[in-house]
């Protein structure tokens, strides 16, 4: 009889301290840890003032908060399987490498509901977070963000963020020198277009873009371009001049055939840049030329082109193709004569955007000083 004591007392200590180990899970509260990644879309719910509003509050909570280790504890699920990872976000905001943020714009990209939750909790938001981070060595980086939003509770104010989507890297927006719509200088050398619809004035710029100035000058100087029209012209975007037949042939180009892109940055697709066209690939600049006529640059393509702030704020001013910014060599800007830039682009044209009928032609092209 006396090894059913030890047996019996061992049982109940096993008992005790299961017991103990499931009250003290109930009593702490501890949540099960979520993947929200994972979960399985029931419907989309319909967007209204209030969800934007609600973003907009979270990310300026966010951004208010970045600092203050405890807040931020509390708006993060405590659920999440991400969680760790969005501390680590937080981390890169840290003081040591910026000293402030500016949010730019908050809008929600997806509204859903989720299985596997009461009518309270099954509320998901997926964030576009765009925003200004200014470095201590006074540089300003963009960013766009998209995060993780969950409705963790009964209450309105009960939303949290589960995770980060995507990170952006950043994009250096600094303001740049707009050097390029400042008239020419005295005794700067200018190129003057003469054409019969009038005289167009452009400032070259041989500093930004040595080689694609050079061929330029040189076949403009030869008189290539005498006596040839705009054979594409594009009402409210660009005229066009120079051969577009396909390959370049000798006499062509300077450099044989083909010459690579000079980009700058601190050079733009404003309303009267003077432009390389190209074959529709990088690096094949021969002779094509274009003039940037569009008056009024698109929002929607200034929002996803993280510009340099004065810059952005100068197309809005002034118009231009953003969008071709990278694309294509800008070497030369007009300063005079835009009104006959927009009366060679009001031709009539066919399909092919080739004016039709007796069209507007390049009568010389000189280089005088200013």
């Amino acid at each position: 009889m006396k090894w059913r004591f030890p047996v019996s007392m061992a049982l109940c200590a096993v008992f005790f301290l299961t017991c103990s180990h499931f009250v003290s899970a109930q009593a702490l509260e501890l949540p099960s840890i979520h993947d929200y990644t994972k979960e399985t879309q029931m419907s989309q719910f319909r967007h209204h003032g209030g969800d934007e509003g609600k973003a907009a509050d979270m990310m300026a909570a966010f951004i208010e908060n970045i600092w203050n280790p405890a807040e931020m504890d509390n708006m993060i699920a405590k659920d999440s399987t991400l969680r760790e990872g969005f501390l680590e976000y937080v981390k890169g905001f840290g003081p040591d490498y910026f000293k402030g943020f500016k949010i730019v714009a908050t809008s929600v990209e997806k509204l859903y509901r989720v299985k596997g939750f009461d009518v309270f909790n099954d509320y998901r938001m997926i964030v576009k977070f765009k925003y200004l981070c200014f470095t201590h060595d006074k540089k300003t980086v963009e960013k766009t963000d998209y995060v993780g939003l969950a409705k963790c509770g009964r209450l309105r104010t009960d939303w949290k963020f589960w995770g980060v989507l995507w990170r952006d890297q950043g994009i250096d927006v600094s303001d740049v020198s707009l050097f390029q719509l400042d008239p020419p200088a005295r005794g700067e050398e200018i190129c003057v277009m003469s054409t019969t619809a009038g005289t167009i004035k452009l400032r070259l710029f041989p500093a930004q873009a040595p080689k694609t100035v050079r061929n330029f000058k040189a076949l403009a100087e030869n008189g290539y371009y005498n006596g040839t029209d705009f054979p594409r012209v594009i009402n409210d975007f660009v005229i066009q001049g120079g051969s577009l037949d396909g390959v370049p042939t000798s006499g062509d180009c300077i450099y044989g055939k083909y010459f690579e892109d000079e980009f700058s940055r601190d050079l733009f697709n404003f309303r009267g840049a003077l432009c390389m066209g190209n074959e529709g690939v990088p690096n094949t600049n021969g002779n094509q030329f274009y003039i940037v006529q569009k008056k009024k640059a698109p929002q929607d393509h200034l929002d996803y082109a993280s510009l340099p702030l004065n810059a952005e704020a100068r197309y809005q001013e002034v118009g231009g193709t953003p969008y071709l910014d990278m694309r294509f060599t800008v070497f030369g800007q007009v300063f005079e004569g835009m009104e006959v830039v927009d009366r060679i682009a009001a031709q009539k044209t066919d399909k092919d955007d080739k004016p039709i009928g007796d069209s507007i032609r390049i009568t010389g092209i000189e280089f005088v000083r200013f």
